[in-house]
């Protein structure tokens, strides 16, 4: 499989995933998915799992709910953080990688196109109408390669983790880790799979 169409495949559950219903479809699509930053935000926790479970670890130490610290335990006990991480750069607004080819395809295949607002002529927010038939090609990829199951339930769960959230929201929630945040412009951002397994070690031998 080659990378563009990875990432579009990954994208798409994104998208499908945290999208909402549109009160009246437009063009044939019936739901939408909002902000650019937002999809960049959601795309990072699927590609940095470790990421992904210090944020479960963070909602367990406020709501205390044992699902979030077992699933955080069963991510950064396997080999989950290594084989799955997809690296990311740090840009000037935080995690990034160019979409537009991965986009492209999606739209190619008419399951998702781009809308926006606009203020004073310019674009203030890229959107991402989604059709029916993105939805059908997620649960038909899953029959057909049941290992793209991970994509979504991954998926879920970082949108679970985002709720309402905007993308600028989420990037700044992302800078409260440090090594996020310390991260030279251009470079990639590095794991931080040790420090969450100690703090998960440390959760446990108190009691959980």
């Amino acid at each position: 499989m080659s990378a563009y169409l990875r990432d579009a495949i990954r994208l798409l559950f994104i998208l499908a995933e945290g999208s909402q219903p549109l009160g009246d479809a437009k063009d044939g699509a019936t739901h939408i998915f909002r902000g650019e930053a937002r999809l960049h935000a959601l795309d990072f926790w699927v590609r940095y799992p470790d990421y992904l479970a210090a944020e479960l670890l963070d909602r367990f130490n406020l709501e205390s709910r044992p699902e979030d610290l077992a699933l955080a335990d069963r991510i950064m006990t396997s080999e989950e953080p290594d084989i799955r991480r997809l690296p990311m750069i740090r840009y000037f607004f935080g995690a990034f990688d160019p979409i537009d080819n991965a986009v492209s395809i999606l739209k190619s295949r008419r399951l998702v196109a781009i809308t926006g607002r606009k203020s004073g002529g310019r674009v203030i927010e890229t959107n991402f109408l989604i059709f029916p038939k993105a939805f059908e090609v997620c649960e038909g990829a899953i029959k057909l390669a049941p290992v793209l199951q991970w994509y979504r339930d991954r998926t879920k769960v970082a949108c679970d983790i985002a709720g309402t959230a905007t993308g600028g929201a989420l990037k700044d929630r992302q800078y409260e880790r440090s090594q996020y945040a310390r991260t030279e412009r251009g470079h990639q951002i590095p794991s931080i799979a040790d420090a969450v397994r100690q703090r998960l070690d440390a959760i446990k031998r108190n009691g959980g």
